[in-house]
Parts: C-alpha cells; structure tokens; sequence
C-alpha cells in the first residue's frame, strides 16, 4: 500500500512538473549531493587563538604581570587603560593570567579575552589593590 501511494506521488509530481526524478545517475555532469560534497563539510578545529588582556578602572597607573607564549612579562608604572594583544598557536601555551596592581587609590579592573569573548574579568579597589585574571586556554 505504501509502495502505491509514493509511486502515485511521484506520477502526480511529474505530471505538475514536468521533471522526472533522477537517482545515482551515472552522467558524471550532474552533480549529486554525495558527489558535490553538499553536507559533508566539516568545522576546521581552531590553530590559533586571538588573546586581549586589558586594564581598567579609575587607578592612572599600575604594576601588571602577565603571561605570553615567551614567558612571564611585566610593566611598572604602565599607564591605565593598557591591553595587550597577542596570538596563540595550538600547544604553545595554554594559562593566561594578567594581573595589576593600582600605584595608589582607586579601582583597578582585569580582563581576558579569547576570540573577542570575554573569559574572565575582576575589579578591586583601595590603595594598591591587585586585580587578576586567569584562564585555561582550549583548543
């Protein structure tokens, strides 16, 4: 019964149509989904990421210690708003940290972002108050 039923709309589509159905052609002119590769791409995994640390707040200037694919860097008396952008490679490094410490009073911010989304963030205030940011890097 079911075997009718599909036969019969498949008459009636050709019938409105005008166009019969083709299935595993063998002209090699016409393009199947399975020849095409419509539906078979797949994501490539991330080799690179994009890193910005950034330091905020009302603080002027700060002691920041932060992390990079060479090693532990550090800036005293780095004026406030600074960032720092950088790339990581796949198994270069996978910790990022980013810390400051305000020269005095005020608030002092921390952040973290990995592709433009933002990973991580903290504030702190009070004289020489230290915010830090950490995040585990994945691929």
């Amino acid at each position: 019964m079911r075997a009718i039923i599909i036969a019969a709309a498949a008459a009636a589509a050709i019938a409105l149509t005008g166009c019969v159905p083709v299935e595993n052609s063998a002209d090699p002119n016409i393009a199947t989904p399975a020849a095409s590769g419509a539906g078979t791409a797949k994501a490539k995994p991330k080799t690179t990421r994009a890193i910005t640390y950034r330091i905020g707040g009302s603080a002027t200037r700060a002691l920041i210690t932060y992390t990079t694919p060479s090693g532990e860097e550090q800036q005293n008396g780095a004026h406030v708003p600074w960032h720092k952008a950088f790339k990581v490679k796949k198994d270069a490094f996978d910790v990022l940290t980013v810390s400051a410490q305000n020269s005095g009073g005020g608030t002092i911010t921390c952040e973290i972002d990995v592709d433009g989304i933002r990973v991580k963030a903290a504030k702190s205030s009070g004289a020489y108050a230290i915010a830090s940011c950490d995040h585990t890097l994945g691929f």
